[in-house]
């Protein structure tokens, strides 16, 4: 199955006015998610499912992603991807999906790329910028060690391929 970990947009700053469960996107951060999820969409993916944090920064980069996808598949706010997201809480939400060819994960800094560097057993981490998107080949056993880096696209516009990581 492919997996998509998706670090939400850029989002208003920290403040004591707001709740960081309520912080929206920015007009910049829509802006530049809608272009990375128009290059995402031109890579073929097509997820089945599309899990997303609670938070609103994530759910609007969610709602995004799905709308430029044209995902035919369901959007899932899942309290499994807030803060503190996890492998044991990657396997629960696999499971819930099913069987799936492909399904996406909208969520936040650090855990996915906590988790991004355990299933492609890269010691030292993975971090994610904001808005980027990073697709992953694997089994469902969601192991340590178990996923294949297909490609990382970010809101830099940086493009990474598996070509790039291998120097072929």
């Amino acid at each position: 199955m492919k997996l998509f970990l998706v670090r939400h947009a850029e989002a208003v700053e920290r403040s004591g006015t707001t709740p960081d469960a309520s912080r929206c996107l920015t007009t910049k951060g829509r802006l530049a998610f809608r272009k990375i999820a128009r290059r995402v969409r031109r890579a073929g993916i097509a997820p089945d499912v599309i899990f997303t944090s609670p938070l609103l920064r994530a759910v609007q980069t969610a709602e995004i992603l799905a709308e430029r996808l044209k995902c035919k598949g369901d959007v899932f706010v899942a309290k499994e991807l807030s803060p503190g997201f996890d492998l044991m809480a990657l396997r629960f939400l696999l499971a819930r999906a099913g069987d799936p060819r492909e399904v996406a994960f909208v969520g936040h800094e650090p855990d996915l790329g906590i988790l991004a560097a355990m299933l492609l057993d890269v010691p030292g981490g993975f971090p994610l910028r904001k808005g980027a998107v990073l697709a992953m080949e694997a089994d469902g056993s969601a192991r340590k060690g178990s996923a294949k880096f297909l490609w990382k696209t970010d809101g830099k516009g940086t493009d990474t391929r598996l070509a790039d990581t291998t120097g072929g």
